[in-house]
């Protein structure tokens, strides 16, 4: 009689076993990657809208002449047009924009003074998710700005 090759069932269970643990481990591994690149992914589109938020205050800062704090709103004005941001809590709105940042340590100045209301001429801000640098935006002034008052 011929004897044929073949694994006993204990080799079979061993390398059963062993395949277990290395699948196992393979997705413990894809689901931490596939964490961080969300967290990854979550931080850039924090970044890019701290970016396009920058942007627009800066233009709309060194744009009007005239800009005032009341409340939670920041409005600026010019002999043309105006624009009012509204500053809350988890996100800031702007006429129809809206920009999902949460800012924190919000300061307002005229002067280098720190005010709470009324004319102002430049903001610091921080992000909170992202515990980055402060951000701070200014308006330059001329002449005619403290003629007018």
């Amino acid at each position: 009689m011929k004897k044929i090759n073949a694994f006993t069932l204990t080799e079979l269970i061993v390398v059963m076993v062993i395949s277990t643990i290395v699948i196992s481990l393979a997705f413990t591994a894809l689901s931490m990657v596939r964490r961080q690149i969300r967290s990854i992914e979550k931080r850039l589109y924090l970044k890019e809208e701290l970016t396009q938020f920058e942007k627009v205050l800066t233009k709309d800062f060194n744009t009007y002449r005239k800009i005032e704090k009341q409340n939670s709103f920041l409005s600026f004005k010019n002999a043309l047009d105006s624009v009012t941001y509204k500053l809350e809590e988890n996100y800031v709105l702007r006429d129809k924009d809206s920009f999902l940042l949460s800012l924190k340590n919000t300061s307002l100045f005229l002067d280098g003074i720190q005010v709470k209301n009324g004319v102002v001429d430049a903001i610091r801000f921080e992000i909170e998710e992202l515990k980055n640098r402060p951000t701070f935006v200014f308006s330059k002034k001329d002449a005619t700005f403290y003629l007018n008052q």
